[in-house]
């Protein structure tokens, strides 16, 4: 069924050719909206949903790479003509100890996580100023929120992103231009196949980082789908004026951003270490 206040809406979501942004690129679609999504891989085209392919035009972008960003966005507004909503969505998970975790990989999470964020917002900032309105919703996590142990710098990456779309927010509120994010917790999808590890065979926190990546594995076996923080973003969408980030996933995931407020930060960490297994010698 179409919402009224989106129908017609031109979306651009980044990473939709799986997980959150297939999904939300489908839903967005069905609601009315007409959606390009991007991919990285040109060769993935084909071999997309076909539900997804007659649903939403992709365009070859890869967020970490500027001529890709400018060409990819110069592209969308040859075809669509105006942009009223960006969804951030591409994103890239890591696992592995701080102390043994390469700095080429840590700059790999920043580049697609924050910076690839950042170079997609200038990228269409310039339009919508101009036309005075839009929306940008950051796709975040609540690893933004609680910090995982052994995904430091995902979730550092991701409490990069939170603060971006704090700050502009205050920078573009006199544009008519809204900012927003979404914060999935645990959600079933290839995420945890995907997630980039790195640990040393005798590394001296193998021991912790298995049952780190135990807990994991397990937490994602029982995770909702995808279509959960689609939902999240239709009405966020639908919003007149969206406020600054809206949880999304489980019972759990949508609860524990409140609780947070009124942890002290020794008993947050302490029970972090517990819920995924570090919590010992």
């Amino acid at each position: 069924m179409e919402s009224n206040t989106v129908h017609g809406k031109k979306v651009l979501i980044t990473g939709a050719a799986s997980g959150i942004g297939a999904a939300t690129a489908v839903l967005l679609a069905e609601q009315g909206c007409q959606v390009w999504g991007t991919t990285r891989n040109s060769s993935k085209i084909n071999t997309l949903p076909e539900e997804l392919r007659q649903k939403v035009t992709f365009l070859v972008l890869d967020v970490t790479n500027d001529d890709s960003v400018q060409h990819g966005v110069t592209e969308f507004f040859r075809q669509a003509g105006g942009i009223d909503i960006l969804v951030n969505n591409a994103g890239y998970g890591v696992f592995g100890p701080l102390e043994e975790f390469s700095m080429k990989r840590a700059e790999t999470v920043f580049s697609v996580n924050y910076f690839g964020a950042l170079r997609m917002i200038q990228a269409v900032l310039p339009v919508m100023r101009e036309q005075r309105n839009g929306l940008i919703v950051n796709i975040t996590s609540l690893a933004g929120t609680f910090v995982i142990p052994f995904q430091v710098h995902y979730s550092a990456s991701k409490f990069a992103l939170e603060a971006l779309t704090e700050g502009l927010r205050q920078e573009l509120r006199s544009f008519g231009i809204k900012v927003t994010s979404v914060a999935p917790g645990d959600i079933k999808t290839r995420f945890n196949e995907v997630t980039d590890r790195e640990m040393k065979e005798n590394s001296p926190y193998r021991k912790w980082a298995d049952s780190c990546w135990h807990v994991i594995e397990e937490n994602m076996k029982k995770a909702p789908p995808p279509r959960v923080v689609a939902e999240k973003v239709r009405r966020v969408v639908d919003m007149n004026n969206p406020g600054p980030g809206y949880p999304a996933g489980d019972f759990l995931s949508t609860k524990l951003p409140l609780v947070n407020r009124f942890l002290p930060g020794r008993v947050r960490q302490k029970l972090t270490r517990i819920f995924y297994g570090v919590d010992f010698l």
